[in-house]
């Protein structure tokens, strides 16, 4: 799942601390994909202090709700849906559409629950500028990340920027999407392929959205039960 469907199951805490182990996974692979740190791994390291320990809690609630989805039939059968769709799209460039779909599906979700006002953008950037970036450095050093600076830096940028409300034009999303492609196969997409993207993802949009609410649904209850 992407930033703000993430941000959803940690809305209601009001606990910025949370929302940032929520979101940091992601944001530390989008920095760098070389990153690998495993927090989760050494959890008496973090809980002597109130904000590490519930950065933790987010990264562990982000870990959960990644493998119940990614191993969910919502998954599946979706990103199979949408590979038909965007498969013509890439037809003749290297971009495999497998990958291409799993990522739209994962940033369609985020438009959607903005579109259908199920959270603001404004309400999840709002709790990340309450962070006190020394304390996120201190969480990634005892997670063995010792050259945190280039981090804080992008972070900082993360915050400012505010791009995912730019979601609600589909043209963004696809713009996002030739981006994150561009990290693999560098030539990306042409103007043509671009514009079929978003036609082809404006289309799969009124399919996803009679019910992709139920992912949500079932993915709440899961972390209700074993990750509260």
């Amino acid at each position: 799942m992407n930033f703000l469907s993430h941000f959803y199951f940690e809305r209601k805490a009001n606990d910025p601390y949370r929302t940032l182990g929520s979101v940091l996974p992601d944001l530390l692979r989008n920095m760098d994909r070389d990153i690998r740190i495993f927090p989760e791994k050494n959890v008496s390291l973090f809980i002597d202090d109130q904000h590490t320990s519930r950065i933790l809690k987010g990264w562990c609630r982000h870990l959960a709700t990644d493998q119940f989805f990614h191993n969910n039939v919502f998954f599946l059968e979706k990103t199979r849906q949408l590979k038909a769709y965007l498969s013509p799209v890439v037809i003749n460039t290297p971009i495999r559409a497998s990958f291409l779909s799993h990522i739209a599906l994962e940033l369609l979700l985020d438009r959607l629950l903005l579109k259908d006002s199920w959270l603001h953008e404004n309400d999840f950037y709002g709790q990340l500028q309450d962070v006190d970036p020394q304390s996120l450095a201190t969480f990634l050093k005892l997670a063995g990340l010792q050259d945190t600076a280039r981090f804080l830096t992008y972070f900082a940028a993360f915050v400012s920027d505010r791009y995912l409300g730019t979601y609600r034009e589909m043209a963004k999303v696809t713009y996002a999407l030739d981006q994150i492609c561009k990290r693999f196969w560098p030539q990306g997409l042409s103007q043509d392929k671009k514009l079929k993207l978003t036609d082809a993802l404006n289309v799969y949009e009124a399919e996803l959205a009679y019910n992709y609410k139920v992912i949500f649904n079932e993915i709440a209850d899961y972390l209700g039960k074993y990750y509260n």
